[in-house]
């Protein structure tokens, strides 16, 4: 009977270890899974100025390693745009090469970030002492903007292959008037409500507004006269 009773007891432990065995171990409570932020989407920083407005800094990086940064003055001119791309360093920094569109200067800019989170921590002196920081939002919608806008001729432009012509003007932004040739560009698109005559320069306040989404056909932005802020002779 006990030699029944002593091989029972040894069969039941038996069987209980191999039951606790197949169980899986204990998760441990202080264990945290390690989480990554997607760098791609649209970041921004908004620097105050003590004389001026200041500015809003926007980038968009990519999954296609494009990216693009707009830098508004938030003032009467329009934003500055840079388009380049983005990649990822050995470092696990970010590095990021612009060029500035419509300027007609190839020189392209090189900003190198780190990633905190969900911001990106520039690591240069361009921005200076306290440095730019740009954190992860939802881009904004297309807002309409008010500019200042010079004025000095009128004429067509090429729109574009297919497009055909279009209204243009030779204008420079702000409000001041550059003597230096080189600071007239091109308004692509007819100021709606503005009459040129030749012979003079204008300065105007100018509506320009968003087309969402863009068209080709005739261009970003429609623009519209709000006020004649001055007329006089060309020189």
């Amino acid at each position: 009977m006990k030699t029944h009773i002593t091989l029972f007891m040894a069969g039941a432990l038996a069987m209980s270890a191999c039951q606790n065995s197949s169980k899986p171990p204990a998760a441990d409570s202080t264990a945290t899974a390690a989480t990554s932020v997607v760098l791609d989407g649209y970041y921004e920083a908004s620097m105050p100025a003590a004389s001026s407005p200041g500015r809003l800094v926007g980038l968009t990086l990519r999954p296609t390693n494009d990216a693009q940064m707009t830098t508004d003055y938030m003032n009467f001119t329009p934003e500055i745009v840079q388009m380049g791309n983005w990649s990822t360093l050995d470092s696990g920094k970010i590095l990021i090469t612009l060029v500035t569109v419509g300027s007609g200067n190839p020189k392209k800019d090189s900003l190198l970030f780190r990633q905190d989170g969900e911001s990106l921590v520039y690591l240069g002196a361009d921005y200076g002492t306290d440095g730019l920081t740009l954190t992860k939002k939802t881009a904004p919608a297309p807002a309409t903007k008010e500019l200042l806008v010079w004025v000095k001729s009128e004429g067509e432009c090429e729109n574009g292959p297919g497009f055909g012509k279009v209204k243009c003007y030779d204008v420079q932004y702000g409000d001041r008037l550059q003597d230096d040739p080189a600071s007239w560009e091109k308004l692509m698109g007819e100021i709606e409500g503005f009459k040129f005559e030749k012979g003079n320069v204008y300065q105007l306040k100018v509506s320009r507004i968003p087309h969402d989404p863009p068209r080709q056909d005739v261009g970003a932005y429609a623009y519209k006269l709000v006020e004649t802020v001055k007329k006089e002779k060309a020189k």
